[in-house]
């Protein structure tokens, strides 16, 4: 991976570590509906593509590994899950959805190193 596309993914990854701890905190203050809004608009399928107008050496997706691509993927469909679950303002069901967020951050850390 380029050295532009690995800056632009940990970048991304920086964002994703403060939505997530923005996210905890709308979710402990009993503010579910900011949480949904911070997962979807950051995290959730809305924001995929965010590299689409980058130079081709500064997009990450196009050297990620096919399966690391899939984590990825995998990640912003369970965001957008989790936005939806959070809505219903059942915290509880809130937080397990937002597992399968955190679990395929896990996954993919565990799995892969950009350097």
């Amino acid at each position: 991976m380029p050295a532009e596309a690995r800056a632009s993914l940990r970048a991304e990854m920086l964002d994703f570590q403060t939505a997530l701890h923005q996210i905890v905190d709308g979710l402990a203050r009993g503010n579910s509906a900011e949480a949904a809004d911070v997962a979807e608009k950051t995290i959730g399928v809305s924001a995929m593509g965010r590299h689409r107008t980058s130079p081709p050496n500064a997009r990450p997706g196009m050297y990620m590994p096919n399966d690391m691509h899939a984590i990825a993927r995998d990640m912003h469909v369970a965001a957008s899950e989790f936005a939806k679950v959070a809505r219903t303002g059942n915290t509880a069901k809130a937080l397990t959805a937002l597992t399968a967020v955190t679990g395929a951050c896990v996954g993919c850390h565990r799995t892969y190193r950009t350097q």
